[in-house]
């Protein structure tokens, strides 16, 4: 008999203390334990684990968490579940991340501005939407949305979707990326999703040490390391390249950013708002280093390739 719902949960070494938080919200839930599986993967890195996963998930719906995600309310799991089995759509997600007054400055502010990177925020693809707008108040229905063009960093945190769709997108664990495969669906002409009015704890900064060194590993070990095989890239049109250019220039400058923090501070009135300017300025680095680092590495790897030749000849 087919389960109705598979939550995977890629396990990492450090993980443990996060992951008891979690399970203990999954517990809590109203919904039905005999129509739900939990699927601890502790193979490879996160995303290869997400793939294995996928793979074993026996429920019509697979959603996929995190282990700093506590799931916010008792219904969070029905609501999810039945907004990504309306036949309209082929999966769903929150439309926020959930604002914990008590929670650190730092999660308080990736949770106000809904993206765990202003950059992405910046460029339009902010996996949530940001507290700017509305401030802080209830939210009402579920809303269906349609990425034809272009997809934001969906995939993870609280991801609902059918299984038989993702699942034949899903072949190999070691060429897996969450966005990648989202990108995938979408240029097979799988791309409307529903967006309900649940929200999801995402503790991504504890403290902003831990947050730069989780940035500095996605950024090497996750997108550049594979960089010519992703399909979906924050950074991919003339746009994007301008808005980029754009984002190191305020980054420098200050006051561009120092603005928006006054603007989220005026509708939320929390001063990790002020966490902006340095968390914009300390990416702008972050990501500059990274691509130097990147492109220096192929320069050399080419010039290897095109010396080689030189050995055969030598050797004989």
């Amino acid at each position: 008999m087919t389960l109705r719902l598979s939550l995977v949960v890629p396990v990492g070494v450090h993980d443990e203390a996060a992951l008891t938080h979690l399970l203990e919200s999954i517990d809590l839930q109203r919904f039905p334990k005999a129509d739900m599986e939990v699927l601890l993967e502790y193979q490879g890195n996160s995303e290869e684990a997400k793939a294995y996963g996928i793979q074993r998930a026996q429920g019509s719906i697979i959603g996929l968490l995190c282990t700093d995600n506590v799931l916010i309310g008792q219904d969070f799991l029905s609501s999810m579940c039945q907004a990504a089995e309306d036949p309209r759509v082929i999966g769903a997600y929150p439309s926020h991340y959930a604002y914990i007054r008590t929670a650190t400055s730092l999660n308080r502010y990736f949770a106000l501005l809904g993206a765990n990177d202003s950059l992405c925020w910046w460029l339009g693809k902010a996996d949530r939407s940001s507290y700017l707008r509305s401030g802080i108040q209830s939210k009402h229905g579920i809303s269906r949305y349609t990425f034809q063009r272009a997809i934001p960093s969906i995939g993870d945190n609280g991801f609902f979707i059918k299984a038989a769709i993702i699942k034949p997108f899903v072949t190999d664990p070691s060429r897996h990326f969450c966005i990648d495969v989202c990108e995938d669906m979408r240029r097979a002409g799988l791309y409307t999703y529903a967006i309900t009015p649940n929200t999801i704890w995402h503790k991504t900064g504890s403290s902003f040490w831990t947050w730069v060194r989780k940035r500095w590993r996605y950024t090497n070990e996750l997108y550049w390391r594979d960089y010519s095989k992703r399909r979906w890239r924050m950074v991919s049109t003339g746009k994007d390249w301008a808005l980029t250019l754009a984002f190191a220039v305020s980054s420098g400058l200050c006051l561009p950013h120092l603005w928006v923090a006054f603007w989220g501070y005026r509708r939320v009135r929390d001063p990790a708002w002020f966490w902006h300017p340095l968390i914009c300025l300390c990416l702008t680095f972050l990501y500059t280093w990274a691509m130097i680092h990147h492109f220096w590495r192929q320069s050399l790897s080419r010039l290897w390739i095109a010396l080689r030749p030189w050995q055969y000849v030598s050797g004989v």
